[in-house]
């Protein structure tokens, strides 16, 4: 007798539903994880890879204008050890880093000013929003014109750029405080310094790195271009305009642009670790029945990132 193949295990016709259900829900549970995130990760940086080498040496384009991705990987672990390229990573690195400094020093004195004085907010309203979304890029030839220096023009750039994000998740981070919690301190003789001090900064701290990290990314952009359009004697991209110049060699300058990548991979993962740190976010304000719990900067239910 002939058996039903529907009758058969896992034949059924909800089996294939199942087996996806079941697949997405391992899939899940490994992105859930600190290693299985790493592992993806890791995959997909090879698949890509693998893809750029195939079609690099299939023909389609010019071997001079796509180099092999094995060729890429060779130049960057020889420029690893090169010393003139170290120095010039040492160039953008300190010109990003102190433009991104100056702007911590600026726009988190400035948002929790702004944050604690409404009126005040309502007047810096327009220029901020007038201000904000003019290009950093824009504004290289005037600041070459103000500054003259290349360094001084990089910087300079970097602060302008990195300023608006931190100022912005300062005063988010600000009016996110539990108006229960200032009125409590209020009601204990706090003044307005001891309430910023002990509510509104410790609460307004996971938004302003968040400001911070958003805005590193946005400051390495800034500093590279304003390299290759402003010069100087070193940066990555005064290394990338020399190796377009000195014969034309796209696997050196696609390794050059690799490193800057790395770069901001490091910073972003560096700051985004501190932000999802369970001891970056200061001890709440008490929670007030009826009303939702502010959920961290990027919108996660906890400190750690996704739930297990």
């Amino acid at each position: 007798m002939k058996r039903d193949a529907r009758s058969a295990p896992g034949l059924g016709p909800g089996s294939g539903a199942r087996a996806r259900s079941r697949a997405r829900s391992r899939a899940a549970w490994l992105a859930g994880r600190g290693w299985g995130r790493a592992l993806l990760g890791a995959v997909g940086v090879c698949g890509a890879l693998l893809a750029v080498e195939l079609v690099a040496r299939s023909g389609v384009f010019d071997g001079q204008a796509l180099p092999p991705a094995s060729s890429v990987l060779a130049r960057a672990a020889e420029m690893a050890v090169d010393e003139g390229f170290l120095g010039d990573v040492w160039v953008t690195v300190s010109a990003w880093l102190s433009g991104l400094g100056l702007a911590v020093l600026l726009a988190v004195p400035a948002g929790l000013l702004l944050g604690s004085l409404p009126r005040l907010d309502t007047a810096a309203l327009a220029v901020v929003e007038l201000a904000r979304p003019i290009p950093s890029v824009a504004l290289i030839p005037l600041a070459i014109l103000v500054f003259v220096e290349p360094d001084r023009v990089e910087r300079s750039l970097v602060c302008y750029a990195a300023l608006w994000p931190i100022l912005l998740n300062t005063l988010y981070g600000l009016r996110d405080v539990d108006p229960v919690a200032k009125e409590t301190l209020r009601a204990f003789g706090f003044g307005v310094l001891g309430v910023l001090w002990r509510v509104s900064l410790p609460s307004a701290g996971p938004f302003v790195v968040t400001g911070v990290r958003i805005a590193a990314s946005v400051g390495l952009i800034v500093v590279v271009s304003a390299e290759l359009r402003a010069g100087g004697e070193g940066g990555l991209g005064v290394y990338l305009l020399e190796t377009q110049s000195g014969g034309g060699r796209p696997d050196l300058m696609v390794a050059g642009a690799c490193w800057a990548g790395v770069l901001g991979v490091a910073a972003n993962g560096g700051l985004g670790w501190v932000e999802r740190k369970p001891g970056a976010a200061a001890p709440g304000p008490p929670h007030r029945p009826g009303r939702p719990r502010p959920q961290t900067p990027d919108g996660l239910k906890e400190p750690g990132g996704l739930k297990r």
